[in-house]
């Protein structure tokens, strides 16, 4: 009985540090994905995915607390992310993976930005392209697009 209780707690330890490692910004229910991993990625790498939904879920993106719905005044910035990246592809050879258009970002849509911009790092400190990841759902196209550049 000992042994089956050890093995018990071994088990959720597993289950729990794995329900930890999901992505909880890509929502669950898309219908088909594109994922871009940087082949020679370890601790710096680039990675670029596409999540397509049904309509249905734009109010999952909606009533999520990571996100928040783009403004006039988010849209510039957003782009900043996305051309930063484009230069990383560009620079990896691997543009031909990257077919994301920054016209596409529109007032209305959910973006979640995660960066270390400003955390200490050594004796300095992360700037803004150091280290970011971002999720931007289209609203109109149904697509979640997920980029994320340490370098």
């Amino acid at each position: 009985m000992k042994n089956f209780f050890i093995l018990f707690i071994e088990i959720l330890i597993i289950l729990f540090a794995f329900y930890n490692s999901q992505d909880k910004a890509i929502i669950n229910g898309y219908y088909d994905k594109e994922e871009h991993y940087d082949p020679n990625g370890f601790q710096d790498y680039t990675d670029y995915c596409k999540y397509f939904y049904n309509e249905k879920y734009d109010d999952k993106f909606k009533k999520n607390k990571l996100y928040s719905q783009v403004s006039e005044e988010d849209i510039s910035n957003i782009i900043s992310y996305f051309e930063n990246f484009k230069e990383w592809m560009n620079l990896s050879n691997r543009s031909d993976e990257y077919d994301f258009s920054e016209s596409s970002i529109t007032q209305g849509d959910y973006v979640y930005i995660k960066t270390k911009e400003g955390e200490k790092i050594g004796d300095t400190y992360y700037d803004k392209f150091d280290n970011y990841s971002v999720y931007f759902y289209d609203t109109e196209k149904h697509t979640l697009y997920y980029i994320h550049s340490n370098i």
